[in-house]
């Protein structure tokens, strides 16, 4: 299977929104309640990521993978750090403010390859810096950023859809594009 690497277009929204619930429900299964992963919604995502084509932001970069079929398989998204939840402890000019990708696609490069898009597109805006936010116990995700050069900085605790959880803060140090 040919993964295609690519920036999303508004027709996009319903396979990001998918890819989303599922790969939280994937990713999550071992951190969070059935209960909390039983209450997503695709309906509720497609809402969210229908306000990055309404509001766009020349700074932000959203890019999916598609397989040669045309099912989006997993997104990233970075951009400006946003300012309240918990941006004061990220310690970035900008953030990673979600990557995620199927179970059936994992580990083969993909991720890599939509972190690489984004940080290149970050750096080229004048970021310096970006971080992200993931959940403590997420120990693939942590070991992922942590190749990709990512350190591990602050904590910060909170309720998570009825379930308290930790997070922990990574950043990422960019090379200005010449």
């Amino acid at each position: 299977m040919t993964i295609l690497i690519r920036e999303a277009v508004e027709n996009d929204v319903e396979g990001i929104a998918r890819v989303h619930v599922q790969g939280w429900r994937e990713s999550y299964k071992d951190f969070l309640s059935p209960e909390a992963l039983a209450g997503l919604s695709v309906e509720e995502r497609m809402q969210m990521w229908q306000g990055s084509f309404r509001q766009p932001n020349p700074r932000a970069r959203l890019l999916v993978a598609e397989t040669d079929e045309g099912e989006i398989v997993g997104f990233a998204r970075g951009a400006p750090v946003r300012r309240g939840e918990g941006s004061d402890w990220l310690d970035a000019e900008a953030e990673i403010a979600a990557i995620y990708l199927l179970d059936e696609v994992k580990r083969r490069g993909i991720g890599r390859r939509l972190m690489r898009g984004v940080l290149d597109h970050l750096a080229a805006q004048g970021f310096r810096s970006v971080g992200l936010w993931v959940l403590k116990d997420n120990l693939p995700a942590r070991r992922f950023y942590e190749a990709l050069g990512g350190t591990a900085g602050a904590e910060q605790s909170f309720d998570l859809r009825g379930q308290m959880v930790v997070e922990v803060a990574y950043r990422f140090e960019l090379t200005p594009l010449l």
